[in-house]
């Protein structure tokens, strides 16, 4: 792998990033990659009526949500000044221009000229997921001077299973034998997202599919991704 690596993820909500590639970024961190995180919503408004979004409690749940993301990726070794949160009310990015989101993307690609993009899967049913990856697409189209040399999207529990039509199939897997718990940990840290099991947000369903994917890859644990477009890898 080059050392030269640049990290981007672009994740509809906090949590997203651990679920999807939590993993693989302590590994990447602790390889000293730069890592960058990019969030196109907040993750709690979609339980709640537009008119209850200003309600103080409601209000409280997203900052909490948006703070435990800042501790969940610096214990997976993210710097803080890395990390890019929005305020865009969760499960509504469909409501909003798909090329606002998109210059949003291109414009975090020009500054972090990154090697590397992680992000959602085209085919998860839950229509954030759906909007990011559409968005992601034009921004990461092959023109020439582009940094990017390798795209993935992940899978996201008790999401990305739900489209059983579609079931989401990595092409390529990274071994996170060494950062599975880390992973939990970090996961650990969204306490309000945490269920126990069989949900599949509890610890025991996220070392099951790290298990599972990496039994895929004759591994003890991995993630999977499926690769979107790939420049001599």
């Amino acid at each position: 792998m080059s050392v030269d690596e640049r990290i981007l993820v672009v994740a509809a909500h906090p949590d997203d990033e651990v679920l999807g590639c939590g993993g693989t970024l302590a590994r990447y961190c602790a390889l000293g990659w730069p890592v960058r995180v990019v969030f196109l919503a907040e993750g709690v408004m979609a339980r709640y009526q537009p008119e209850q979004f200003s309600l103080p409690e409601v209000v409280e749940k997203s900052a909490r949500r948006n703070a435990n993301a800042l501790k969940a990726l610096a214990l997976l070794g993210v710097d803080a000044d890395q990390v890019f949160l929005a305020e865009r009310p969760c499960c509504r990015l469909d409501q909003v221009p798909l090329l606002d989101l998109t210059k949003q993307i291109e414009a975090h690609i020009r500054d972090f000229r990154p090697t590397r993009l992680f992000t959602h899967s085209a085919d998860d049913p839950n229509v954030d997921h759906g909007v990011a990856h559409r968005a992601m697409l034009p921004a990461v189209r092959p023109l020439p001077g582009q940094s990017l040399r390798a795209i993935f999207a992940f899978e996201v529990l008790s999401s990305t299973e739900w489209n059983p039509l579609k079931p989401f199939a990595p092409t390529v897997f990274s071994d996170i034998s060494q950062t599975m718990e880390l992973k939990v940990a970090a996961m650990a840290v969204y306490e309000d997202e945490m269920h126990p099991p069989p949900h599949p947000r509890s610890p025991e369903v996220l070392r099951a599919l790290g298990h599972f994917r990496g039994a895929q890859a004759g591994m003890t644990y991995a993630e999977g991704f499926a690769l979107i477009r790939g420049l001599n890898l």
